[in-house]
């Protein structure tokens, strides 16, 4: 015991002078006194057991989770490891924002502080730069944040140092180092030009686009990049997806290359994979979803599983109130996991060499298309509608 419970003895109810029944025993009155010191008393002693959290208040804490893509298995798994952490006793609301609409994504900090949350949960760069802002204009810096899948937090301004946010913010990054990501896919089929389709409105899209250029005048390939096109309103069009796959292909790239691109390479997965395999381009993706959800060819990432626990191991920190939110580093994953999607590359007749399967997990989708389809990419002869 902790705190105000500690040395505290429950006296016998014989020893207290009060009013009693005829035989000198306690009377009821009196016992009902006594059970409501007892309550009391161990109110006390389970709220001292955590001092400085959340959970020492009388209701249970609210999770506000933010993402665009809405209630996939990593947030599955994020509820429910946290709801193991902390005994059942957490609440979860969503929200689920148009990462396309300014005024939406501009709406969100107040619409949050409306719900009056004990933690604040938030997917992908893009969204949580606009609820938390950055280290120099902050948003929401009152309420804790924890982040997910943000590819590089210091470069988009989130915070300053991994180690030490020094912000009521901390989180996980799902990257492998680009070098590493590189060397797998010249492992599983040299090249000498990669392809890539970006959206040049995110932040964490530009810095991909920079150290693509530096690692491809440092290994000595060619970088074929191509920016999606807006539409009317200025917004990136995913209709325009398909086409500049096939021009990065046309230009000669070998692969293409899905990065840490919120717009292309997780909202828009489907459509950029699809696009690619009917286009004959092999892809590899930095992001699981690509593959479980998509038809990327192969990947190399932190599994949205353990990364869902780790960040659940974060906030089940801050709604305890072990950790000063401030000194809880960034951190990602150490362990890497390689998938290969069988079916896309039976559709493209590209298949993984037998060293690479030997670390490889591989997906056997049934198919793309109905039940009955045979396992071929979109477009290609014999697939599904």
């Amino acid at each position: 015991m902790h705190g105000k419970c500690k040395g505290i003895r429950v006296r016998r109810l014989v020893n207290r002078p009060s009013v009693r029944d005829e035989g000198g025993a306690p009377g009821v009155e009196e016992l009902f006194g006594y059970f409501k010191r007892f309550l009391v008393f161990l109110a006390v002693c389970l709220t001292s057991l955590v001092p400085g959290s959340v959970l020492a208040a009388g209701d249970a804490p609210l999770v506000v989770m933010v993402t665009p893509r809405g209630r996939t298995s990593m947030e599955i798994v994020f509820e429910a490891d946290l709801q193991r952490r902390l005994g059942g006793r957490v609440r979860f609301m969503l929200i689920v924002p148009d990462a396309r609409n300014k005024d939406e994504m501009a709406a969100l900090p107040e619409r949050i502080r409306k719900e009056k949350p004990s933690l604040i949960y938030t997917w992908g760069t893009p969204t949580t730069v606009a609820v938390a802002g950055t280290h120099d204009k902050p948003v929401i810096d009152d309420i804790p944040i924890v982040f997910a899948v943000v590819a590089d937090p210091v470069r988009a301004g989130i915070v300053k140092d991994l180690r030490a946010p020094n912000r009521n913010v901390t989180g996980t990054s799902h990257l492998a180092p680009l070098t590493v990501q590189i060397n797998a896919i010249e492992s599983f089929r040299p090249f000498k030009k990669l392809g890539v389709v970006y959206n040049a409105g995110e932040p964490n899209s530009r810095f991909m686009l920079d150290d693509l250029n530096a690692v491809a005048a440092h290994l000595g390939f060619e970088l074929i990049a191509e920016a999606v096109t807006p539409d009317a309103k200025g917004a990136p069009d995913p209709q325009s997806l398909p086409g500049l796959v096939r021009k990065v292909k046309e230009r000669g790239a070998e692969w293409l290359y899905i990065g840490p691109d919120t717009f292309v390479g997780f909202t828009h997965r489907k459509i950029t994979t699809d696009a690619a395999a009917e286009a004959g381009l092999p892809s590899f993706t930095a992001n699981e979803s690509a593959i479980r959800d998509g038809n990327a060819l192969f990947g190399l990432f932190s599994p949205q599983e353990n990364m869902s626990r780790f960040v659940a191991f974060k906030a089940a920190q801050i709604l305890k109130g072990e950790v000063p939110v401030g000194s809880i580093p960034i951190e990602t994953l150490q362990r890497f996991s390689v998938l290969v999607n069988m079916c896309t590359a039976k559709a493209l007749d590209v298949y993984p060499p037998l060293p690479l399967l030997n670390i490889a997990d591989v997906r056997l989708p049934a198919r793309l298309g109905p039940s009955s389809a045979p396992c071929v990419p979109p477009g290609k002869p014999g697939s599904g509608p």
